[in-house]
């Protein structure tokens, strides 16, 4: 479709087209077209003149039937419903695609909502198929494809609904949003991409320059041809004038079926008044609706005859055609109001339409050819008395609103249009083409060398002095709050922003949205965090984004959006966009949380498909998935301990999730490092905290062949055995709580089979042992009980191996948690530069816990297998200064562990055993 500048029309190219590429400059021809004095007929499909309006053509409209008003009435009264209904029958598949269209229009909870979010996937593949540098306007193009397929999509369905259904509203919204973005992607590229190529810039010295080399053969096309191409300002404020005309069209088309313009082929215009005033003029009988009409039907007639009128009917088509007329003026599509005038029977108003051209005569230049060849000149060479003559009328208040606006549009009376000026865009369009049309008339009286003296134009004229600045302070200072409103949009704030490429100014500004509580709906927000994202990345890619904050907190707030939605495929490309690296481990750690936070249970395949993707793009997957798991366990420093090291505490869900996460450490043999290192301050606090279930779940999931696999990687990568310092802190800690845990599961399963598993003896052999009754006892039964103490003595034997087996196991296991080498149980072998960190401190607190507990139990077990020479030598190892275990022990500790000794001690005594 094809937009005309408000100056220059019948160019072969639209302004946005003839600028795709830096080599191309705006070759605008003006069409061949009649002046308004009619010295040449305009093209149109009936070819109508003035003299249509004669008696001649009354007698072949009207003899034929006296009682017709509106020729064409069925076609105009037709409903929108009735074409569709006829459109839908003649196309049986389309009917059946339409029903089930419906049915999911039915069954949606908001229709077509699901079908936009494929708009997510949509961008990303633009975003990755086209990502070199000199790409990036085929990707703003195919954005706005993609959103506008979806607009079709939408419109299509909301029109097969029922009028009024209540699933409509928010379907309508989400159409209404994407209008907003496609069109926002299409300015995008129409302006930056003129921005980016043009090569001169304008100025006042320029502009001197520029038409300093003029002679007195140039015409008024060739110079506003040349103030398009030198010209930046011009140019684009034109590109957002077509721009605007095209979001019209879109909407006229989308809103109007066609009407055949409410009229039918070989209309004469006002074709009632005229079959008044024949009736009249033969003597037949008319209403009371056909008095006091005007007497001739010349074009000025109503004008002129002011206290007479058209036929009411005439009347109302005169205000829907100029209406209409105007509507197509609003949507860039000058040759289709003048068509539209022609099917009306009114020539005249299209001859009126002709006058704002500009002039160009081909033959002024010098010609090479033999043949000396005329060519006909286009424009109007009164361009200035139509102009003058066009801005009086537009002060004419006996004119309708509607004649006035569509004459004041051409003429660039910006008062006079903006009463039929209601909405944001249709200001913006006014103001931008007033400015427009003030710009060029100012450079044609300038530098055109006219033969003539050429009108004034009034004082009013030349003091519209617009900017694009200027405009918009108006628009926000308009007395219409509807208007305000509008322009309060977050989709037309963007707009403003790229009009005035206030590149700066918009990032700041779309950031500031992110942190305000909006009341925008769920299904609606995503979109816009989409636009505002791929937006800043355009921006940033074409060098135009001086902030990365800025660009960094948007394409933060879209990535956690998009895991919100259940697109966590689409995230680490977008985080790959963070410029900083402990931006991107930090953001997609923060995804991978609400990803465990979303899912009950987190497979670790679905583990293993993120850290890939995050590969895939060039994140550290290490540091993401360390910081996943500080995340996720998220114990902190000061962890509360139990002071009484013999409680156990259940494990809680919260636990089970904390010691899941650790999965996200195994997907790599090269994270095992950072597993052990995580898992043992995962375990100490478990310990402090006495959850020994939960420190035994937290143990087996680590691999057994860590230590292993954590000196062959170390020793592949360096070829020395000994493990770096924090590598070696960890396996040492690691083996302190392997330790510990063996030593509680070994003293468990004594307790248990020494308490709770001896074998009891039978009654009958009590009885036996006591003596008593025996003798009264039958031989049978003296036998049956012999047989039942046997068997009670070989179960006592094995009863005794098992727990002096057990025993040995505990006491073994019980001297690892004391004798621990190297520094003892849970003490570093090597010395940190910073000793007071909260690893060591935890550790402290273990040591006091956890090492008089294992000197109890061992104390318990050997005083209860009556190994009192051995509770003897624990004294011992406990006072030792090589050890120094007495030093990590409490007063009260100690005091338990003394009378337990001093218990064995007298024991032994008793014994008559040397101590």
């Amino acid at each position: 479709m094809e937009f005309q500048s408000p100056i220059i029309s019948g160019s072969d190219l639209s302004v946005t087209d003839r600028l795709n590429l830096p080599s191309r400059r705006m070759k605008l021809s003006l069409e061949k077209s009649s002046n308004m004095m009619g010295a040449v007929s305009l093209a149109s499909p009936n070819r109508h003149t003035m003299s249509l309006l004669s008696d001649d053509l009354s007698r072949t409209i009207f003899e034929g039937d006296p009682t017709f008003t509106r020729i064409g009435l069925a076609v105009q009264r037709k409903t929108l419903d009735e074409t569709r209904v006829d459109l839908t029958l003649n196309n049986m598949s389309r009917k059946k695609h339409n029903e089930e269209l419906m049915s999911i229009l039915l069954e949606e909870e908001v229709p077509g909502v699901e079908n936009v979010l494929e708009l997510f996937e949509s961008f990303l593949q633009t975003f990755q198929s086209y990502g070199a540098e000199h790409q990036v306007f085929n990707q703003c193009a195919e954005y706005e494809s993609k959103c506008g397929e979806q607009v079709t999509a939408l419109h299509k369905l909301i029109q097969m609904a029922p009028q009024g259904h209540k699933k409509l509203a928010q379907a309508q919204e989400l159409e209404q949003e994407l209008r907003f973005e496609r069109d926002t992607w299409r300015l995008v590229a129409s302006l930056y991409q003129d921005r980016l190529n043009s090569e001169l810039q304008d100025s006042e010295m320029e502009s001197e320059e520029i038409w300093s080399g003029l002679d007195d053969a140039t015409s008024e096309d060739d110079l506003v041809r040349q103030l398009y191409d030198k010209n930046a300002i011009i140019r684009q404020a034109q590109l957002v004038v077509d721009w605007l005309e095209q979001r019209a069209a879109d909407v006229y088309h989308d809103s109007h079926y066609s009407q055949a313009e409410f009229y039918g082929d070989a209309v004469t215009g006002w074709e009632n008044t005229l079959h008044s005033l024949i009736s009249k003029k033969r003597g037949i009988s008319t209403d009371n609706a056909e008095q006091n009409l005007v007497t001739q039907m010349d074009p000025d007639a109503p004008n002129r005859e002011q206290s007479r009128r058209l036929h009411p009917l005439d009347k109302e088509d005169e205000m829907r055609l100029l209406r209409s007329v105007f509507a197509r003026l609003r949507c860039g599509q000058m040759d289709e109001a003048q068509q539209l005038c022609f099917r009306a029977g009114q020539p005249f108003r299209a001859a009126i339409l002709e006058g704002w051209k500009l002039f160009h005569d081909p033959n002024m230049k010098s010609r090479t050819d033999v043949a000396n060849t005329k060519e006909s000149p286009s424009g109007n060479p009164y361009r200035d008395i139509w102009k003058t003559m066009s801005w009086k009328e537009c002060e004419n208040v006996q004119l309708s609103v509607e004649e006035r606006s569509i004459l004041a549009l051409l003429c660039g009376h910006l008062k006079a249009l903006l009463p039929a000026c209601p909405s944001w865009e249709d200001q913006l369009w006014a103001h931008l083409r007033a400015m427009i049309d003030h710009c060029v008339e100012k450079e044609l009286r300038r530098c055109v060398n006219y033969k003539r003296q050429l009108q004034v134009l009034p004082d009013e004229y030349w003091n519209q002095q617009l900017t694009v600045e200027s405009i918009f302070s108006t628009l926000a200072a308009s007395r219409e709050k509807t208007l305000v409103a509008e322009g309060r949009d977050q989709y037309r704030i963007i707009q403003r922003y790229l009009i005035m490429d206030d590149v700066d100014g918009l990032l700041e500004e779309m950031s500031s949205w992110l942190s305000k509580g909006d009341s925008w709906s769920v299904h609606l927000r995503p979109h816009m965090l989409r636009l505002m994202a791929h937006l800043s990345l355009f921006f940033r890619r074409i060098g135009r984004g001086s902030s990365d904050d800025l660009i960094g907190s948007i394409l933060e707030a879209y990535v956690l959006q998009l895991v919100n939605l259940g697109r966590t495929d689409l995230a680490a490309v977008y985080v790959a966009q963070l410029p900083l690296p402990e931006d991107q481990i930090r953001l997609y750690a923060q995804c991978l949380v609400m990803v465990e936070d979303q899912q009950e249970s987190c497979e670790d395949t679905e583990r293993q498909r993120l850290l890939y993707l995050a590969h895939q793009v060039g994140l550290d997957v290490n540091a993401i998935a360390k910081q996943v798991v500080i995340t996720l366990c998220n114990q902190g420093d000061n962890i509360q301990h139990a002071s009484d090291a013999s409680l156990q505490v259940a494990t809680s869900a919260e636990d089970e999730r904390r010691i899941r996460s650790l999965s996200w450490l195994l997907m790599d043999p090269s994270m095992r490092s950072q597993l052990l290192i995580q898992a043992n301050t995962l375990m100490r606090g478990y310990l402090l905290r006495r959850q020994i279930e939960a420190v035994k779940l937290t143990f087996k999931l680590i691999p057994p062949d860590t230590l292993k696999i954590l000196s062959e990687l170390w020793e592949s990568r360096t070829g020395l055995t000994d493990l770096p310092t924090e590598v070696a802190a960890a396996t040492r800690e690691y083996l302190s709580i392997q330790a510990y845990i063996d030593a509680l599961d070994a003293f468990q399963e004594w307790f248990t089979r020494f308490h709770h598993s001896k074998p009891k003896k039978t009654e009958a052999s009590v009885q036996q042992q006591r003596g008593g009754a025996s003798a009264q006892l039958s031989f049978t039964e003296n036998l049956l009980k012999e047989q039942h103490l046997k068997q009670h003595q070989v179960e006592m034997l094995r009863w005794q191996a098992a727990v002096d087996s057990l025993t040995e196991t505990a006491i073994d296991k019980l001297y690892n948690v004391l004798l621990f080498p190297d520094g003892g149980w849970m003490g570093d072998s090597v010395q940190f530069e910073d000793e007071d960190t909260p690893r060591q401190q935890q550790q402290q607190l273990l040591r006091q816990s956890c090492i008089p507990h294992a000197a109890l139990l061992l104390c318990n077990v050997l005083t209860s297998t009556h190994r009192h020479s051995q509770c003897l030598e624990l004294a011992n190892v406990v006072a030792s200064e090589q050890q120094s275990l007495y030093k990590v022990c409490s007063a009260e500790q100690l005091g338990q562990l003394t009378k337990q000794l001093r218990q064995a001690y007298v024991k032994l005594l008793d014994l008559g055993e040397s101590p």
